[in-house]
């Protein structure tokens, strides 16, 4: 009897275990993952706003939008987040945007040098970005919205010489992810854009000699 008893208790217990290795069921979904791409500038500032090397320090955000997952909201509802099981950034997208601001950045001359912290060089400025949002929007307006904090900061006597709130809605052609990824990239070049103009008014300040 405990024999019988054991063998048709391992039936269930083979199936279930089969279930969950993903034996059973067919193929299990596959995974995707997307990076942050934004165009060159479309100019180089000459001379450079900022006189001496920039330091791009690596953006914060809240724990759901630093994750890898893609993050999205049905409607209206903005009190209720979710995020995708098999779209991906192929790494954090605080990472990916201090890769993007950097070399844009750069290409634009907004300093003399732009650089990472992982250079190890003395900076004169440091720029610093908080992740607000970066959030796809699921309703019959399909649009991604991606909001940074960017400042500028004189390394040498710890003054703020700029700090503005960027928000860009992207509209998406259709509602899907790659669809949404490329309204990303946009939006991120439009803040950009605006950051850089605010920026090259700064060469007019006279950095060295005067306070904001």
């Amino acid at each position: 009897m405990r024999t019988s008893l054991g063998i048709w208790l391992s039936g269930p217990l083979i199936v279930i275990a089969l279930l969950l290795s993903g034996c059973l069921g067919g193929q299990s979904s596959p995974d995707y993952f997307y990076r942050l791409q934004v165009s060159a500038p479309e100019t180089r500032l000459d001379p450079a706003p900022l006189n001496g090397t920039l330091q791009v320090t690596r953006p914060w955000a809240d724990a759901l939008t630093s994750e890898r997952h893609l993050v999205y909201r049905k409607g209206n509802n903005t009190s209720q987040l979710n995020h995708h099981a098999y779209h991906r950034w192929i790494d954090s997208p605080t990472i990916l945007l201090q890769q993007e601001i950097t070399q844009y950045l750069r290409k634009a001359g907004l300093a003399q040098q732009v650089v990472t912290p992982e250079m190890r060089t003395k900076a004169d400025y440091a720029l610093s970005c908080r992740m607000a949002k970066l959030e796809r929007v699921i309703d019959h307006s399909p649009r991604v919205i991606l909001e940074l904090e960017l400042g500028i900061t004189s390394m040498k006597d710890r003054r703020t010489l700029l700090l503005r709130t960027y928000r860009e809605e992207q509209p998406t052609t259709d509602p899907e992810v790659t669809s949404s990824i490329a309204a990303y990239n946009q939006a991120l070049s439009n803040i950009l854009q605006r950051f850089i103009s605010d920026t090259s008014r700064l060469s007019l300040l006279k950095l060295t000699d005067t306070k904001l």
